[in-house]
């Protein structure tokens, strides 16, 4: 008789969080028991227990068969019965540990003095069940932390696993690169990285070598300081993307109580507020009312805005000229600082952020707006009297009683006056970037807008600010990366605006809106209504959020056929049909108006949305 039992193996490590026992040796035994109570007590009592190599051995003549799990813990044993002297009965499940597996960590090296070991999970009655190659069992079986850590302790396999949240929405961080470091006497060790996934998990994995370095490492490990022996790492974090560091704890973090001397397994909820502990002269934030977070506040799937506690500020594409924030001191390392930005366009805000030199683009001095201020220094005047404050302001592209900030090509020269206080990097006219104009005038209410042109879409931008010693190319590093960003600048020209009661057109748009009703396409303009009102509406934009329409006038109500979205989120196109009473409706005048929303933000304010309307008499 052929037996097949199959299953996975996981271990729970923090949060309920399960972790695949991966490419792990497993081995089935048969189990000796007189009696059936002998079975029943072994299943309720914790079975687990190590087991070293003398008991490995005396186990030999009860094994049945062993196998090795795959990338996501899976196993399956095929027992031949006749061959094994196996009848369906009892068995141990064990897991044997010859080698050293990769479970994250990477490096499988064995520890000094490492021995091979096995432990025992569980005693179970596989539940047998007839299929046409043999009978089948299915076992799936998950570790408790206690025994899973005890396990990678013998391996020498440390483990963080935690999760990233926004310390203001309480909100998941995906895609964010956490770096874990041992605040050390010496030097700080990096352990270990990880990046986030969707639901702001992540995981660690690093052997006690990554802690224990020392001025004469790799020859002589052990974590300083020296006594007493056998210390854990001391925890504190950073966070980066697209390898530029963006946030980092006070390595003092690593000194208070559950992060100093951890053991090999810690469990850790971490969050970010963009406006604390930041490092100086960095860029931080699009928007000086709003405040975006270049990484907390980005969607890493669209590009758009996020997490903000006020929803109304989300689901956001960039537009216009935006105030790219953060905070600059006059000097680096002792020398007088400049500083630049730099974007990169990506297909797609899930790409990878370029690391070569060569995928970005300097700003220039023509894509700042003109007097961007950057900062002033304080001055109180005597005279004329009464004292006043007068204070030195400094911009970029000064206006008329400003100070002229230099350029050094296209490096920013911080000005080294006595007390500068700053204001915004820069203000990056984000048309320079990503612009362009779409002819509407053949597009008919009602139609959608492929029939002029093909939809219009977001472009994506990377930025990132470059700081360095004036003048000193060696000195450059990278002073903050946004997340991809979403940006749209398309002005949409010639709109048809009105319909048939006063035809026109509206150029400068955002977007298309635009309306008509049928019936006085049909019977001319000035046309009286009597029984009917068809409404033809087209709306149009890659950020496009509500449409409605609006019917005022005695006895008018907002009572239309749904609006329909053949393209959600992009365009909306169709006929509605008044569905109110129309005997509630006076002889009078009446508006129908149609209005778009734009999800479309300056990082000051949301885009104010754009409109059509129709007149007319019943």
């Amino acid at each position: 008789m052929k037996y097949v039992l199959r299953g996975r193996l996981h271990a729970t490590i923090c949060d309920d969080r399960q972790l695949p026992l991966s490419r792990t040796m497993v081995r089935l035994y048969r189990f000796e028991a007189k009696d059936s109570t002998q079975l029943v007590a072994a299943q309720a009592k914790e079975a687990f227990q190590f087991l070293e190599e003398k008991d490995i051995k005396a186990k030999e003549k009860r094994l049945i068969a062993e196998a090795t799990t795959d990338a996501q813990g899976n196993y399956s044993f095929d027992i031949d019965g006749d061959k094994k002297k196996y009848k369906g009965e009892a068995v141990e499940f064990d897991v044997f540990y010859p080698e050293i597996p990769d479970y994250g960590q990477g490096d499988t090296d064995k520890p000094r003095n490492y021995k091979s070991f096995q432990a025992t999970l569980d005693v179970m009655q596989p539940r047998w069940r007839e299929t046409n190659e043999g009978l089948l069992a299915q076992w799936n079986y998950t570790l408790s932390r206690k025994w899973w850590c005890a396990i990678l302790r013998r391996l020498d396999i440390w483990v963080i696993c935690g999760t990233l949240l926004d310390c203001e929405s309480q909100q998941p961080q995906a895609g964010v690169e956490v770096i874990a470091m041992d605040d050390d006497v010496i030097s700080d060790d990096q352990l270990g990285t990880a990046i986030t996934d969707a639901s702001g998990r992540f995981c660690i994995f690093y052997r006690s070598k990554d802690f224990k370095k020392t001025f004469l490492s790799p020859f002589i490990n052990i974590e300083t300081p020296i006594f007493p022996l056998g210390n854990g790492p001391d925890i504190y974090f950073k966070f980066a993307l697209g390898g530029s560091i963006f946030h980092e704890e006070d390595p003092s973090e690593a000194r208070k109580p559950g992060r100093e001397n951890v053991d090999n397994c810690l469990c850790v909820r971490l969050c970010i507020e963009g406006g604390q502990s930041e490092p100086i002269s960095s860029f931080f934030h699009i928007g000086d009312h709003r405040r975006y977070h270049i990484v907390l506040n980005i969607n890493p799937a669209d590009g758009r805005t996020a997490n903000k506690v006020d929803a109304s500020w989300n689901e956001q594409a960039f537009y216009s000229t935006l105030a790219l924030l953060g905070t600059l001191e006059k000097t680096l390392n002792g020398q007088p600082m400049e500083y630049k930005f730099q974007y990169s366009e990506l297909a797609s805000p899930a790409d990878p952020i370029p690391v070569n030199p060569a995928a970005w683009t300097d700003v220039v001095k023509a894509d700042i707006a003109d007097g961007t201020i950057i900062g002033f220094t304080p001055k109180f005047l005597l005279t004329p009297p009464p004292p006043h404050y007068d204070p030195d302001i400094y911009a970029i592209n000064a206006l008329p009683g400003q100070i002229v900030v230099p350029f050094n090509g296209n490096w920013v020269i911080v000005p080294q006056t006595a007390q500068f206080f700053t204001g915004r990097l820069i203000n990056l006219i984000s048309g320079k970037l990503a612009s362009g104009n779409i002819d509407m005038s053949a597009l008919l209410p009602g139609n959608s807008t492929t029939t002029v042109a093909p939809l219009q879409k977001n472009r994506y931008f990377s930025l990132r600010m470059i700081k360095r010693q004036a003048g000193n190319a060696a000195s450059e590093t990278v002073a903050g990366t946004s997340r991809p960003i979403a940006i749209f600048n398309t002005i949409y020209q010639h709109v048809p605006q009105g319909g048939s009661w006063a035809p026109g057109a509206v150029s400068h748009e955002s977007g298309a809106a635009t309306l008509d009703l049928q019936e006085l396409a049909d019977a001319g303009g000035c046309s009286n209504i009597a029984d009917s009102i068809t409404v033809k509406y087209t709306a149009a934009n890659p950020n496009l959020g509500g449409v409605s329409l609006n019917f005022s006038g005695p006895g008018a109500t907002n009572n239309f056929d749904p609006i329909v979205f053949p393209t959600p989120g992009e365009e909306a196109h169709g006929t509605s049909n008044y569905i109110g009473n129309f005997g509630d409706l006076e002889n009078c005048a009446y508006e129908i108006r149609l209005g778009a929303e734009l999800k479309l933000t300056n990082g000051e304010d949301q885009h104010d949305g754009i409109w059509d309307r129709v007149l007319f008499c019943r």
